[in-house]
């Protein structure tokens, strides 16, 4: 049985690439499970944690916050879910906020500016 009420291990496998609730942290786990509670709409994880190597083989230069577990990228469905999403996640206490029209991307990099949402 998972400790979180709305996430199991099966929601971070399904995630592109797959990875394990153990990859993410703890913390930041606690805090996407309260958003959730907010929001009332299911988050359905796109993806989460995600290795420097993977990342490198986007071409990217590996600093994501997906490699350090405090991240994920939330499937938003249509303008009313991607609404309570997002208010979902600014109640839990999120303030590093990437919105794109297929997704949400959350997460709680404190190595990385506080307070900013971005559009892709």
């Amino acid at each position: 049985m998972s400790k979180y009420q709305y996430f199991t291990e099966r929601d971070f496998r399904a995630a592109t690439p797959g990875c394990k609730m153990k990859d993410m942290d703890p913390v930041f786990l606690h805090a996407l499970d309260v958003a959730r509670f907010h929001a009332g709409v299911p988050f359905i994880i796109n993806s989460a944690y995600r290795t420097v190597e993977h990342e490198e083989s986007r071409g990217r230069d590996g600093s994501s916050s997906h490699t350090k577990g405090v991240a994920v990228d939330l499937k938003a469905q249509n303008s009313r879910s991607r609404f309570r999403i997002i208010e979902g996640l600014i109640k839990a206490g999120f303030t590093r906020i990437g919105i794109h029209e297929g997704f949400i991307h959350a997460d709680m990099d404190s190595n990385k500016d506080e307070q900013v949402t971005w559009v892709y």
